[in-house]
């Protein structure tokens, strides 16, 4: 707190003594103040405060009257409200006549003393004390009122701003500037074009000026300085008048603030020139230099902002918006025509909080003036833009109840002239307006469908509309029931049922699965049904709606699809098989939909029973009989599949058309033996046909045709049912003796011809046994000739001699592992890279090969570590081809023969080029040459088929029993990922590979190159 409990304005005064009340030695400070300043204020607030530098233009002259200098009036509000109003003057001497010094005077308004707009000229023609004597004593009376007397001169804004030479852009620019800093942070820094010691009274009649034009929000918070040597920013302070020429160009400490060096031919800076064009600066500029007071509008502006969101008094804009509102509500009612928009927009912003329309009766009453003007635009047939419904919308959700049924008139009109001139866009822009705001649309569609003319000309046409914009069945549906179920009389509304009706048909002819949607249709609207109170009828319900739309939908299907459009699935899912007047309903139809429902309805009983009778179909003209089974016959195969052997059965069947009828075995079995993918799925069917009449004679066993057909099945297809033992057993071993006696005949006639000839052999006693010998040993010698060939069993082949081997050393079998790594030598020595060649015997282990760190121990014997390489795969699509066909080591191809020996033998290669490569660095090319890496191994000689020899060096890692390392032949690695780190190593035999943690030795490979 800057006060005590004092409500009165408190003194202070500063300058250099002998001593201070806050020192004791001499120099500059307080020398007296009021009881009521505690200390803490004096140093914190005030003392900062008292501050005067001589203008450099009198010092430089050696001014010595101190009447000359400017003196400097400054104004500063503090945080607790409190209002420092304070003066500093210049003096030629101190209390020892040796020095200059200057004197401050200030006041301090408490922030309870009552502040009125006008406050501001009794600021500047308040009177303040030039000195003090300490030794009279440090306390200062308290005042009740500012000295200075309360009639103040007049200003003549026009005469000042002449005066000053300023021109009406330049003043709204600095009004501009002064009311953004009284709302943020930039300073305004003014250099008049006056001389250094008129600067502080200059800056008084302008500020004077300034005052009056500002609202009243701004003048409570602004704070100024008539007179500073240079700019610089102090606390509190707005708006500060510096000495002439001391705004010089560039000075960063003010490059962003609002500057006015009108000592420098009007350098303006950081003033947007656009933004002083607005109807506020335009108009208050005007009034003051016209000699007229602005003060009812500035009254008129606070009571409109009262209420309003914070902070909107310090924003011009709202001025702006004010200021039109005020000249149109004194006649200018051209402003309005302009900007009818804006101007309504305005005026709803300023009425919507809760409780403004009492404050603000005058704005209420010029917005119902607007509305009065729009509503006979539009009883003249006029067209509303979609801002004015927007408008009216806004003012309606704050005063609903006596607006509502003005508004509701105005927008029937205005929808009624935009359907007549066709105009969509304002339909739908209107609507818009409705639909968002409930209590309007509840409001609006009460009023619409309680009047029949109003119905069929608004509301249908909105209708359609709103079912035009769904996209599917489900949408519209949506859009159905919720009308349906807001209002009683929509749902009952001859004009809306139609209209749902035939926006029906319209979303099923664009649906691809019509059936699907017929059958949601029916579930939604059972939905509907049963989402009413129990005991009672929906309104849908009540209104015959639901029962339109189930009918409509059901009719399409009839209509719209055909039966060979649908699958035996989307068959059974059709809704009307379940009505329970079905028949009454399929014979009021007309006769084309009739027999389209007849041939549905037998398709339905086909396959939606799990054991249809085969005459299903009886009832229906042959013609229909044909249709329903040429559409089943391509869905059989499937119904086969899964097991369903009696609905095959329909399709095969033909009445007579006296009660009995005729199976088509041959064709049934024919079909069967097409549709079904192996034979098991026939021996099954046969086993099923045994439990049913259909295939069997009264007397027992199968029907002869049945027989018949079944006979030749097996003797085509099926022998190796009966001849096979596990299969017998299985299928035709338990049948019933009538059935298993036609299986086992069936057995004999599919016997081979010498199991038949031996057959009948067997009955002709000893005389045919010796036949049968004399047969058995005539066969016997064919075959020992190579005559003939058993069938059966061959004979096994006579082993053929052993021929003497020359011994070889014995090798170790080695166990082929799943994944090798071999270095691929580099051959140019000033490349830096390593080439490790990663081969797999599986994809499957090529596509888990994810290195992410690689460790390989090189011929220094040193770790290097590495996460940073490239992997190229390179898989062998030859060497894949083989392995996947189960090819063994040894592949002739075109003549050319590649085996896999160890690394102590000769590799022979009939015509194709092999590749040697060991750890070492070693590695023989296309013509049998051998590079070296290391410069290490032996030559040795091998023949190739041109009779000629080539050097090879081979490398025989020896290992510590003696025996030579083991080279892998790649051809069976055919997956392989080239692994390249770009730094170059050397390798050798003891190198070793560690990927993510597992090992893998270096090893030698062989492949065709």
């Amino acid at each position: 707190m800057s006060l005590s409990t004092s409500h009165m304005i408190q003194q202070q005064m500063y300058t250099r003594e002998r001593r201070g009340i806050f020192r004791s030695t001499e120099g500059f400070d307080t020398v007296a103040n009021s009881k009521g300043l505690d200390a803490s204020f004096i140093k914190k607030v005030l003392h900062p405060l008292c501050v005067y530098d001589a203008p450099a233009a009198l010092t430089a002259r050696g001014e010595k009257q101190e009447t000359v200098y400017p003196e400097a009036l400054h104004l500063v509000r503090t945080e607790s409200g409190d209002v420092v109003l304070g003066r500093s003057i210049y003096k030629a001497a101190d209390f020892t006549g040796l020095r200059s010094a200057f004197f401050t005077h200030n006041y301090v308004i408490p922030a309870g003393h009552g502040e009125s707009p006008s406050d501001y000229k009794q600021w500047l023609n308040t009177s303040f004390v030039d000195t003090y004597d300490i030794e009279q004593g440090t306390e200062l009376p308290e005042l009740e009122r500012l000295p200075g007397g309360s009639v103040f001169p007049a200003v003549d804004p026009s005469a000042v701003l002449a005066q000053l030479q300023l021109s009406e852009d330049v003043f709204k620019q600095l009004l501009y500037a002064v009311m953004m800093s009284a709302a943020g942070r930039k300073k305004v820094y003014v250099a008049l074009n006056v001389p250094a010691e008129a600067v502080g009274s200059s800056a008084k009649q302008l500020l004077g000026v300034l005052y009056a034009a500002l609202p009243y929000a701004f003048r409570n918070r602004l704070g100024f300085l008539t007179y500073a040597q240079e700019p610089n920013s102090r606390k509190g302070i707005h708006l500060m008048f510096v000495e002439p020429f001391s705004l010089r160009p560039g000075d960063r400490n003010v490059e962003k603030d609002f500057v006015f060096d009108l000592s420098n031919h009007s350098r303006v800076l950081n003033v947007d020139a656009e933004q002083v064009k607005q109807p506020y600066f335009d108009w208050i500029v005007r009034t003051l230099l016209n000699g007229g007071s602005p003060d009812d509008f500035l009254k008129f502006a606070e009571q409109m902002l009262t209420g309003m969101e914070a902070g909107r008094e310090l924003m011009p804009s709202s001025y702006h918006e004010l200021i039109t509102l005020y000249r149109i509500e004194q006649g200018e009612r051209s402003l309005y025509n302009e900007q009818r928009i804006a101007v309504l927009r305005s005026l709803t912003d300023y009425l919507s909080p809760s409780d403004a329309l009492p404050r603000k009766m005058r704005l209420n009453d010029l917005f119902l003036s607007f509305f009065d003007h729009e509503f006979d635009r539009v009883k003249d047939g006029h067209i509303p833009e979609v801002g004015l419904v927007d408008c009216f919308k806004d003012y309606y959700k704050v005063h609903a109840r006596s607006s509502e049924n003005r508004l509701v008139e105005y927008l029937i009109r205005s929808l009624n002239n935009a359907y007549s001139a066709r105009n969509t866009e304002a339909v739908t822009y209107i609507y818009h307006t409705i639909e968002e705001n409930p209590s309007l649309g509840k409001a609006y569609f009460t009023k619409v469908l309680g009047n029949p003319a109003l119905t069929k000309m608004l509301f249908i046409p909105y209708m359609d509309s709103q079912m035009k914009r769904t996209t599917d069945v489900k949408g519209l549906l949506a859009v159905v029931h919720e009308w349906g179920s807001r209002y009683i009389e929509v749902s009952s509304n001859a004009d809306f049922q139609l209209l749902a009706e035939s926006a029906l048909m319209g979303k099923l002819r664009a649906e691809r699965k019509p059936v699907e949607a017929v059958a949601a249709i029916h579930q939604r609207l059972r939905q509907w049904d049963s989402s009413s109170a129990v005991g009672t009828l929906s309104p849908l319900e009540q209104s015959g709606l639901t029962e339109r739309l189930q009918e409509a939908s059901d009719r399409y299907l009839l209509t719209e699809v055909e039966l060979k459009e649908m699958s035996p699935d989307q068959v059974v899912q059709i809704p009307f098989f379940t009505r329970s007047d079905l028949v009454q309903w399929v014979g009021k139809l007309p006769a084309p939909l009739k027999g389209q429902a007849v041939r549905l309805i037998a398709a339905y009983d086909w396959f939606n029973t799990e054991d249809p009778e085969p005459s299903v179909l009886d009832g229906l003209e042959p013609g229909e009989v044909q249709k329903v089974q040429d559409w089943a016959y391509s869905w059989l195969p499937q119904q086969l599949a899964e097991g369903h052997f009696a609905r095959l059965l329909p399709a095969f069947y033909r009445s007579d058309g006296s009660g009995e009828g005729i199976m088509d075995f041959a064709r049934l079995v024919s079909s069967i033996r097409k549709w079904a993918k192996d034979n098991d799925t026939m021996y099954r069917f046969i086993r099923w046909s045994e439990e049913h009449p259909e295939f069997s004679t009264p007397r027992g066993g199968f029907e002869p045709a049945y027989r018949r057909a079944l006979l030749l099945f097996f003797q085509k297809e099926g022998r190796e049912g009966l001849h096979k033992k596990t299969l017998w057993r299985q299928y035709f071993e338990p049948a019933k003796p009538v059935f298993k006696n036609f299986y086992q005949a069936a057995k004999r006639e599919t016997d081979t011809p010498l199991v038949k000839t031996l057959r009948r052999f067997r009955k002709g006693g000893v005389i045919s046994g010796i036949v049968l010998i004399v047969i058995a040993g005539t066969l016997g010698g064919l075959k020992a000739t190579g005559v003939i060939g058993s069938v059966d069993t061959p004979t096994p082949a006579a082993a053929p001699k052993p021929v003497q081997q020359p011994v070889e050393p014995t090798v170790p079998v080695k166990e082929e592992p799943t994944a090798i790594v071999t270095h691929i030598p580099n051959t140019k020595s000033t490349t830096k890279m390593v080439k490790l060649l990663f081969a797999f015997q599986t994809p499957a282990e090529q596509a888990e090969f994810k290195p992410k760190k690689l460790v390989i121990v090189g011929a220094d014997q040193q770790e290097h570590s590495y996460e940073n390489f490239t992997l190229a795969e390179q898989n062998d699509k030859e060497a894949a081809s083989k392995a996947n066909n189960g090819s063994s080591s040894d592949v002739n191809t075109e003549g050319a023969t590649t085996k896999s020996k160890t690394a102590n033998k000769e590799s022979t290669d009939g015509g194709s080029t092999t590749q040697s490569i060991t750890a070492s660095g070693k590695s023989t090319d296309q013509t049998g040459a051998v590079t070296d890496n290391t410069g290490q191994g032996t030559t040795s000689e091998v023949k190739t088929e041109g009779g000629g020899t080539a050097t090879d060096k081979a490398t025989s890692s020896t290992s510590g029993d003696g025996t030579g390392t083991t080279e892998y032949d790649l051809d069976k690695y055919p997956y392989r990922t080239l692994l390249t780190i770009w730094q170059r190593l050397e390798l050798n035999d003891a190198s070793t590979v560690t990927i993510d943690g597992k090992d893998y030795p270096l090893v030698q490979v062989k492949a065709a190159n």
